[in-house]
């Protein structure tokens, strides 16, 4: 540990110890459920918002709580798929042959995504990014809007909140499950725990891949998870999870040309399984990291809580891939590229909060104040090269080889070595006011950020950011709220200013207004929630025809209403329903008038979904359980398409809208014996009528990408 971190905790210590002195003086003893180290967290219960453990019902904020039970029962493989049933989400814009990144749009924005509290950074320069296998997870929140007062640098439509399975209080318990399915999909997945003296410890893991649609490319994970806590039952718990994951294939990240998808192509459509690239194509990645998690109960109503986490990234990549207009007079012979990357990602986050109770009166002041630290170093050697053209309709392969590393990039384009150093600090304080049925949020945090690329002079920002918000909770379930948030997110990007100099990008900064209402029925599961809201960003980096050059635009406004509710019907049936509509338009960009009132690329009109599932709890079928569900995705703003034989008919498109249905069926097969006692067989299928659609296009590349096609898969399950 470095002189500065030591001290900084040195110095938080001494604040801590005189602020739990106080704390002991005071006649209060209730204890907030604020800080959850181990356990099942309820799933009416949410934690992102507040960084306390607090009922929906009572949160002045959208958020979706998705449960790795949820997961487990719709089968789904990753996060990508599991944003598919959230409000706001325009989820998998990749489609099926980029799913290794969770790539998704938020209310309009791309989000970031933590872990047990902590940012999952990503390399700033290329490709080593974190992604977490949903084996791993115990449960996930969708927070909607800035969150940057409790999180710091964070985009304007939120960010994802991931949960890891930790230790849990049993003397014993684990299960295991395998999957196969369609497209040679597998699963093994392994989890056992338990409890001795004051120790809880578990340990997990998965071996799961697939092939994807297109031709060449494969999915492969291998990942192990263990976890330990220490003093459990006592004020003071230590928590230490490590991890680490071995993805030797990852997919082609490919494409799929425009003409012959999006728009029609004389010689017809673009098959799904049609690949771009070549045999060789590869890109794996190793990922490990270890957290721990600190707790002490001073009593009185005050808690501290500390957590950090090292990760470690490695990504090797080699590629060939379609460029995406053809060659010059042909509508059937397209030009290649390739491209091979080496590189690294380090990075440190920490996170310390001490939270207590207040009473004044009859005010209640739940109290929470922070200090954070977030270090990502990052590094990139690669380059971009030459291809051989291809026959997209009648392709033949093998006509060059995959460079393995940049040094075997074919072409005279310039190798690069990039470098990426990012630091930021904050500090934080909330208080959460309740006096009577009302509840008041009031937060606030400064930020002081530092950035440097490639050695270069380094860039520094700060900022303050706020949040306030109101929450009335009426005696028959209804709680109306309103609350206005603000958001701070440094970015990496290289731009071109207007006087043509190139340097980082400044940050971005965004302001939400949100009016909703929540319904909850005391004592049942019933929670339906309606939120209207306005974010307006400015600082927005737009991509260019060069990959390394970015432009700073003006200003975007995302508006739009979400629906989401949750509810038992009887007679077994329960049934979960989101649905979204937003309009995201550039208000402002002096480098390119032409944008303005155009929405953004790969962010659509919102969509909507139904999850119905019959689970009768007595009876003859009692143990079965059958589920169905339809998801709808409205159009998709694919951006200025460029026809290559007529340079002036240049438009915006629009990637169509498309709806699917999955369908699952369970057993529980102690039902037919009781000897096969915690033993369950289910089926699940996706896209169960094999729809062909797109999830969303970059017109202005002329790239598209297909989403999934059908998929079927069977899993049988052991609990114990």
């Amino acid at each position: 540990m470095s002189v500065r971190h030591s001290s900084s905790f040195l110095t938080l210590a001494v604040l801590l110890a005189a602020t739990s002195a106080a704390a002991q003086q005071r006649s209060d003893t209730t204890t907030p459920d604020d800080v959850i180290v181990t356990g099942r967290q309820a799933p009416d219960l949410a934690s992102a918002g507040t960084k306390s453990a607090l009922p929906l019902a009572e949160t002045a904020q959208s958020i979706t709580v998705v449960t790795g039970d949820q997961i487990e029962a719709l089968g789904l493989q990753n996060l990508n798929q599991a944003l598919r049933f959230v409000a706001g989400v325009t989820p998998e814009t990749r489609g099926s042959s980029a799913e290794v990144y969770d790539q998704f749009k938020l209310r309009g924005f791309d989000a970031p995504v933590f872990l047990d509290g902590l940012k999952q950074f990503g390399s700033t320069t290329g490709y080593a990014i974190p992604q977490v296998d949903v084996s791993r997870l115990a449960r996930f929140e969708v927070l909607k809007g800035p969150a940057s007062t409790l999180y710091g640098q964070s985009s304007p439509g939120g960010l994802i909140a991931q949960s890891s399975k930790l230790p849990v209080d049993l003397p014993l318990y684990g299960s295991v499950a395998g999957t196969y399915g369609e497209y040679d999909l597998y699963r093994v997945d392994a989890d056992v725990g338990g409890s001795t003296s004051d120790v809880l410890w578990r340990v997990y893991g998965s071996a799961n891949g697939s092939d994807t649609q297109q031709r060449f490319a494969r999915r492969e994970r291998q990942t192990v998870s263990g976890a330990v806590t220490i003093g459990n039952g006592s004020r003071t718990t230590f928590t230490l999870l490590g991890t680490y994951s071995h993805d030797p294939h990852n997919g082609a990240y490919g494409v799929f040309p425009a003409l012959g998808t999006l728009v029609d192509n004389p010689n017809g459509k673009l098959s799904t399984r049609f690949d771009g690239g070549e045999a060789g194509n590869r890109y794996q990645r190793e990922q490990a990291a270890g957290t721990y998690i600190f707790t002490h109960d001073f009593g009185g109503g005050w808690r501290f809580r500390s957590s950090g986490r090292y990760q470690n990234v490695t990504a090797q990549l080699g590629l060939v891939y379609v460029s995406g207009t053809p060659v010059a007079g042909s509508t059937r012979v397209y030009n290649r590229a390739s491209y091979a990357t080496d590189e690294e990602l380090n990075n440190w986050t920490y996170d310390n909060q001490l939270a207590g109770i207040v009473r004044t009166g009859p005010v209640t002041h739940r109290l929470l104040f922070g200090v954070d630290r977030q270090v990502a170093h990052s590094t990139e050697d690669g380059k971009f090269g030459t291809g051989t053209p291809l026959d997209v309709y009648n392709p033949v392969y093998g006509t060059m080889t995959v460079p393995r590393t940049p040094g075997q990039v074919p072409g005279d384009q310039s190798r690069f070595n990039l470098t990426a150093r990012l630091r930021q600090q904050g500090i934080y304080a909330q208080d959460q006011i309740e006096v009577g049925a009302l509840r008041v949020t009031l937060g606030g945090r400064q930020d002081w950020a530092w950035s440097q690329q490639n050695g270069g002079i380094p860039k520094k920002d700060d900022r303050f950011t706020w949040r306030a918000a109101a929450l009335y909770t009426l005696p028959f379930g209804l709680a109306p709220y309103v609350s206005y948030s603000t958001s701070f997110e440094p970015q990496s990007s290289t731009v071109r200013r207007g006087d043509g100099t190139l340097g980082i990008a400044d940050p971005s900064f965004g302001k939400q207004i949100e009016a909703g209402a929540k319904f909850s029925v005391p004592g049942t599961p019933i929670l339906l929630s309606g939120a209207w809201f306005r974010i307006d960003q400015t600082n927005v980096v737009t991509s260019t025809p060069d990959f390394s050059i970015s432009r700073q635009t003006g200003e975007v406004r995302s508006t739009g209403v979400e629906f989401e509710g949750s509810a038992p019907l009887g007679l077994g049936f329960t049934a979960r329903a989101a649905y979204s509509r937003q309009r995201v338009r550039v208000t402002s960009d002096p480098q390119d008038p032409s944008r303005v009132g155009r929405g953004l690329e790969t962010v659509g009109r919102g969509g909507a979904s139904l999850i119905l599932d019959w689970a009768p709890e007595r009876g003859t079928f009692h143990g079965f359980a059958l589920g169905g569900a339809v998801r709808h995705v409205d159009e998709v703003y694919a951006g200025v398409y460029t026809p290559p034989e007529n340079p002036a008919a240049a438009a915006p498109l629009n990637s169509p809208s498309y709806t699917v249905y999955d369908a699952w069926a369970r057993f529980d097969l102690e039902r037919l014996s009781p000897s096969l006692k915690g033993l369950t067989a289910s089926v699940n299928a996706s896209n169960l009528f094999d729809k062909t659609y797109i999830t969303s296009c970059f017109a202005n590349y002329a790239w598209c990408w297909y989403g999934n096609r059908r998929v079927v898969q069977g899993t049988i399950a052991y609990r114990f």
